[in-house]
């Protein structure tokens, strides 16, 4: 008979598509993940996937697995949840996704004075900024900025955000500070490539005009820490999420440009999937990360 467990690594593997996806996940190595689904397909004497070299699929019986899997721990989930109302306790399992900068420096944070608030809740924070699809239970909550394309999903707004373009002093006193976006278009910009989409195109709202600027320059990223460092050193002009350059503004680092206008909306929403009841983990943990960045503003 199958454990939750095993039941757990089969969807794991399900969702990841790869062993080598589903081995980072679960922090074991490659040869351990194929180890372990080659004992679960022994003892049930039946193949799940079929594999090549380059990928992995779902057999008939793989299929008819997975389904009975998510239902088996829907089910437990469900009867764990229930318990846990009957007894007034916050507790089981929590996977939270998050953007990887954001995670680090607030969503940790976050978890660890949630987990001291409620000691029974076991949370996994998986970071990466690539948004993971919010299907088959892979996570609980997540993190997303700005507008939200999955209608599928609840959200709640924890925060306001925006967006700022700024650049150092030194290279202002350099280059010139430029008085409207257009003049972007001759100055070096750092641009930042994430989430399979190019940032070369700024868009500006402004109380009378809405442009939009192809910028450019000599560097460009798919790592924003590196985009905020060239643009603290002074190699061009950026534009980044207020949580990470607020604190070199206000120490006058940085610069802010612009500031009558607007950029494209970044708030920043907890999604989770519909529940019939919501989790009083999930709500507890929906509360308790609003309330923390309601008492650390980013500025």
């Amino acid at each position: 008979m199958q454990s939750l467990t095993e039941l757990d690594f089969f969807l794991t593997l399900c969702r990841e598509g790869s062993m080598s996806n589903a081995a980072r996940v679960l922090d074991i190595s490659p040869a351990a993940v194929s180890k372990r689904l080659a004992n679960i397909e022994k003892r049930l004497k039946i193949q799940l996937f079929n594999r090549s070299t380059r990928s992995m699929s779902l057999t008939p019986e793989g299929q008819i697995y997975q389904r009975h899997a998510e239902q088996t721990l829907s089910q437990v989930l469900e009867m764990e949840e229930q318990l846990s109302r009957h007894e007034g306790q916050v507790r089981g399992r929590l996977k939270v996704n998050a953007p990887l900068g954001f995670g680090r420096k607030y969503m940790a944070p976050i978890i660890s004075g949630f987990v001291q608030a409620y000691p029974q809740v076991e949370v996994t924070l998986h970071l990466s900024d690539i948004p993971h699809a919010m299907v088959d239970g892979a996570f609980d909550v997540a993190i997303r900025f700005g507008e939200l394309p999955d209608s599928n999903l609840h959200a709640r707004k924890i925060a306001s955000h925006r967006r700022i373009v700024c650049a150092s002093p030194h290279y202002l006193a350099r280059h010139g500070c430029p008085q409207h976006p257009d003049e972007l278009a001759n100055h070096e910009c750092i641009t930042l490539h994430q989430n399979r989409d190019s940032w070369s195109i700024w868009k500006f709202q402004g109380s009378e005009e809405t442009c939009s600027v192809k910028v450019g320059g000599s560097l460009s990223t798919n790592d924003g820490e590196s985009a905020l460092r060239w643009a603290l050193d002074g190699r061009g002009i950026v534009l980044r999420a207020e949580w990470d350059v607020a604190p070199y503004v206000e120490a006058g680092e940085l610069k802010i440009l612009f500031e009558e206008y607007q950029l494209p909306n970044a708030d920043i929403h907890l999604v989770y999937q519909h529940h019939a009841v919501l989790p009083l983990r999930i709500r507890h943990f929906i509360e308790h990360t609003q309330d923390y960045l309601a008492r650390h503003p980013f500025k």
